[in-house]
């Protein structure tokens, strides 16, 4: 998936696609998933779906973003989600056959689901879908970082490190659950942390001593 774009021609035309958010008992006992809290995508009917907001994943104050995105990385739907649970429909007869991502995410986490609407049908392929968790990043020793970020299905995640200057000083991709960093040859001061896919990244920062 390319970088992000919102294109208001599209977004206007299918502004419609979002219902409102409906209450299910019986879904709100649904296990929770292993990284997206519980919040899960699922057809419908013919080219409906509907976003499972599982109980207490949207507490009071806080927010969930939603997104509905093409191949090209065109922002077609973008809305928040609020202290709800339930289900999240939508609509998506007025899109034309190909491959679409309806996303889901705050600071804590961010999900994808990849869904396929051909011949007036839609499918949804729980193999099309990444999940990623909030990193986190601890101090092991002194000025030595560790960084851990679960995820499922994510291959382009990395690490970029910048200082107080926001001038770059490392990136490289990261590869496995968990990863070190030995910050002892940097001079002294605040960095950040950047982690995540492309689509996602999650900031932290860190101070380092001599």
């Amino acid at each position: 998936m390319k970088t992000f774009r919102v294109s208001i021609a599209v977004l206007l035309s299918v502004w419609s696609l979002a219902g409102p958010a409906t209450a299910d008992p019986k879904m709100a006992k649904s296990d929770d998933g292993p990284v997206a809290n519980g919040w899960k995508v699922e057809k419908s009917e013919n080219k409906k779906v509907r976003l499972y907001i599982p109980t207490g994943s949207t507490k009071q104050n806080s927010t969930v973003d939603i997104a509905i995105i093409d191949t090209e990385g065109t922002v077609l739907y973008k809305g928040v989600v609020r202290n709800k649970t339930g289900l999240q429909s939508f609509n998506l007869k007025n899109l034309p056959d190909g491959q679409y991502y309806i996303t889901a995410g705050n600071n804590a986490w961010w999900m994808s689901q990849g869904v396929t609407i051909q011949d007036n049908g839609l499918t949804v392929d729980a193999r099309n879908l990444q999940q990623v968790m909030q990193p986190t990043i601890k101090a092991y020793e002194k000025n030595k970082i560790e960084v851990a970020m679960p995820t499922t299905n994510v291959t382009d995640a990395s690490v970029a490190i910048y200082d107080a200057q926001n001038v770059l000083v490392h990136a490289e991709k990261l590869n496995g659950p968990a990863r070190r960093f030995d910050l002892s040859s940097l001079p002294e001061g605040a960095y950040t942390f950047v982690v995540g896919p492309q689509q996602k990244h999650f900031s932290s920062r860190v101070d380092v001593r001599k």
